[in-house]
């Protein structure tokens, strides 16, 4: 297929480009657990920013909240936020009740987070305290990690304006917290104090935190990731499931765990490294820090391949979520590398891709979880001009309401923006 837009390299021949955001300013959306489309499926939130930002220093401005209608041309702002990154934006989503009510994160007055209630005009119906992440498919309420935590222990996922308010909080003041989406009350359900409780790896808290909390979908399961920068430079991440209500916490995975998403409320799909332990002991106890082996360390780090991923089992895997520690290596060979996948309920495709590969293309990948076929939707060009990691420009590929369409993050020069692409043929479901 012919050059359909600068951002892609290609185009698989059944797929079809069917709407890009405008080029005059930052458009995207972030992360790919939670779908951007309206409930009538007509509209799609999005942040715009002023074109020059392109560095996590930028993250510090003010944003917009947009509607975009790609059948109308559209781009129009609804809302504005302070509360913001280049991964997960404001966390901007539709509500769970059918109306055309979504919610934000930003600022009160006092300086400190909260989740903004806005119509589809703009106008604003209310707020929660402390924002909200993940909306509990019941409609009812809602999880959030601490955000100004985020902030200062991993600020490419906090929020710039809130840096250095977390400073006096110890480990059973923060952690994850449930929001009830009717009377507002906001209480803490697992703190940080409670997932270090008997864990080994350390004697102290500083740096640790809770990120990722997803529900299941029957919204009757919570998993989340906790997560530290170990002193070797590498991350340390355990995946922990409970029940909604905070109760039967168990531990799903030890030493990495990437992205994931629910396959069913009993099931994970998820990337990630079982060595048996080891490694991941001595990546937390700081003896992969010692002078001897922090250069071999370094050395390994700079190779990488389907051997290395082979070599330390590292792996897109089936996660049991009832604690029993049956997994499942899926996918391989075909899905050999790192994504950020979003798994269908109305058929048997994933949606995942990849990061820039050693020319600088990112793939678009449709993978079936019943026959294993891969099918390379799209390939896109890395426009992304900083050298500032924490500013990259994934894909975050999302499904539409009807899982006919999928939405991705794209860079060109610099420019943020927004393409959808319609692969209902590809996936036996016809618009």
């Amino acid at each position: 297929m012919g050059n359909v837009h600068p951002a892609i390299a290609s185009l698989h021949p059944d797929a079809r480009l069917v709407a890009t955001t405008p080029t005059d300013a930052n458009v995207f959306f972030g992360f790919h657990d939670i779908t951007p489309w309206s409930p009538d499926g007509e509209k799609l939130l999005c942040l715009r920013l002023d074109p020059e930002w392109q560095t996590l220093a930028d993250s510090g401005g003010v944003a917009d909240i947009c509607v975009w209608e790609p059948a109308k041309g559209r781009l129009g702002r609804v809302g504005k936020t302070s509360c913001w990154n280049f991964q997960q934006a404001a966390r901007q989503q539709w509500l769970i009740d059918g109306s055309d009510r979504f919610t934000f994160n930003s600022c009160d007055a006092s300086g400190s987070c909260i989740a903004t209630v806005a119509n589809n005009d703009g106008s604003e119906g209310g707020s929660f305290e402390g924002g909200l992440y993940a909306l509990c498919p019941d409609g009812v309420s809602a999880i959030s990690p601490d955000f100004d935590v985020l902030a200062d222990r991993w600020p490419a996922y906090g929020y710039r304006i809130l840096r250095g308010s977390s400073a006096s909080k110890t480990a059973d003041q923060v952690g994850l917290w449930r929001t009830d989406l009717y009377s507002g009350e906001r209480k803490l359900l697992i703190s940080l104090a409670t997932v270090l409780a008997g864990w080994q790896g350390t004697d102290s808290a500083d740096g640790h935190f809770l990120t990722h909390p997803v529900f299941s979908p029957d919204g009757n399961r919570l998993v989340f990731l906790h997560r530290f920068f170990a002193a070797d430079g590498g991350s340390y991440t355990r995946m922990l499931c409970c029940q909604s209500d905070g109760s039967n916490l168990r531990v799903l995975a030890d030493e990495k765990v990437s992205h994931f998403d629910w396959v069913d409320s009993n099931t994970l799909l998820a990337w990630a490294r079982f060595t048996g332990g080891g490694l991941a002991q001595a990546r937390a106890s700081g003896a992969l820090n010692a002078p001897l082996i922090r250069p071999l360390l370094n050395l390994v780090r700079k190779f990488s391949g389907r051997w290395k991923k082979r070599m330390l089992a590292e792996a897109y895997y089936s996660l049991a979520a009832d604690g029993s520690g049956a997994r499942q290596k899926v996918g391989w060979p075909a899905l050999d590398q790192d994504g950020h996948p979003m798994v269908a309920r109305a058929h048997d495709w994933v949606v995942t891709d990849t990061y820039p590969d050693a020319s600088g293309f990112l793939t678009l990948i449709l993978w079936n979880r019943h026959t294993g076929q891969r099918i390379d939707v799209a390939r896109f060009k890395d426009g992304v001009t900083t050298d500032d990691s924490d500013a990259k420009c994934d894909l975050h590929p999302r499904w539409n309401r009807d899982e006919t369409q999928i939405a991705v993050d794209y860079c060109v020069g610099g420019l943020r923006g927004i393409a959808v692409i319609d692969v209902s043929d590809l996936v036996g479901a016809k618009t």
